[in-house]
């Protein structure tokens, strides 16, 4: 009797092996989704849509795109968080959905490791870029902290602006200020559009921006970067020094985003889709195209390496959130 339970165990443990095998070789035989957490025309929609029918090439079924907004982002990447484990339902995730959401949020309803299986992330945002306005009176980083020191020393701290609480320009300001001890203060807005206009106008002092809006008005001279933080300089700004070459050490900020799947997704799935987006994301055309949206592919050889950087970029800026008493809840 005993042998024939253990026979009949083997059987049904073996069936279930063949069919996540025959699942997976099968996948996918319908389209897959992909969800974004925020609006259409932010980086990872964009990302995406320019991703989608090269991949559908690749796999033989559509793939779709379904904005799902709000919170930061958290919306969208909950649904997914709660999705069949099937490859079907994907988010683009971001440095913000899953390494600063959860310490933004005391009831964030995903865990970002846990919930997920990381496949591989598509893009880097470049580089950002500290911007004054033009007339105020200093040309480098040390000029800037110099006179930010001076400001708090007379009861008038630099202000910087950000498109909200908790958003990267927000939190690469405040890593900064945590580097360097210098006091400033946060001028939150609800979009980033205004407060460039407002830099530009001499009512804040600071912003942090990206390259699609950095290059254009540095040209135009409404703007004046003072320094880059990216651990290389910028091939765009090759005379604006990076935040280490300044002095100021682990100010080092890698925006990404990221391809998701729910945890225990099988991983032969997993690793068919690691291998369509590595395919679709080495052509020269995508590279060219992610680069005029002011951005660099950046991939991860193999999900694990990617889950290595999530678990390290949720362990910084856990750190950073923390000693600046940030929270959206």
């Amino acid at each position: 009797m005993f042998f024939s339970k253990a026979v009949s165990a083997v059987a049904v443990f073996t069936a279930v092996g063949l069919a996540g095998v025959a699942q997976a070789q099968t996948f996918p035989e319908r389209p897959v989704k992909v969800i974004i957490g925020f609006a259409p025309g932010t980086p990872p929609d964009i990302a995406m849509r320019r991703m989608t029918d090269p991949m559908a090439v690749i796999l033989g079924q559509p793939v779709l795109i379904e904005s799902k907004p709000g919170a930061g982002g958290s919306i969208g990447t909950e649904f997914v968080a709660k999705a069949l484990p099937d490859g079907y339902t994907l988010i683009a995730g971001t440095l913000g959905t899953h390494a600063f959401n959860p310490h933004l949020y005391k009831a964030l309803p995903y865990d970002p490791l846990n919930d997920f299986v990381p496949i591989t992330r598509i893009l880097s945002g470049g580089f950002n870029t500290f911007l004054v306005n033009p007339n105020l009176p200093a040309n480098n980083v040390q000029e800037f902290i110099a006179l930010a020191e001076a400001r708090a020393k007379e009861g008038k701290p630099l202000t910087f602006g950000s498109g909200g609480v908790g958003s990267v320009a927000h939190l690469a300001v405040e890593l900064f200020k945590q580097a360097t001890g210098v006091e400033m203060v946060h001028v939150p807005y609800k979009g980033s559009s205004q407060v460039v206009t407002d830099v530009i106008g001499g009512h804040v002092d600071l912003i942090v921006a990206g390259p699609s809006v950095t290059l254009p008005l540095i040209e135009a001279k409404k703007l004046k970067a003072i320094a880059v933080d990216a651990p290389q300089r910028s091939k765009y700004l090759p005379n604006v020094q990076t935040m280490s070459e300044a002095g100021v050490k682990n100010v080092d900020i890698v925006v990404w985003v990221g391809i998701f799947a729910p945890a225990k997704t099988p991983a032969d799935i997993v690793s068919k889709l690691h291998a369509t987006l590595i395919k679709v994301l080495s052509t020269d055309q995508m590279k060219s195209d992610f680069a005029r949206d002011g951005n660099e592919i950046v991939t991860d050889e193999s999900p694990g390496a990617f889950r290595t950087v999530l678990a390290a970029d949720i362990e910084k800026w856990g750190k950073v959130i923390k000693a600046a008493n940030i929270s959206l809840q």
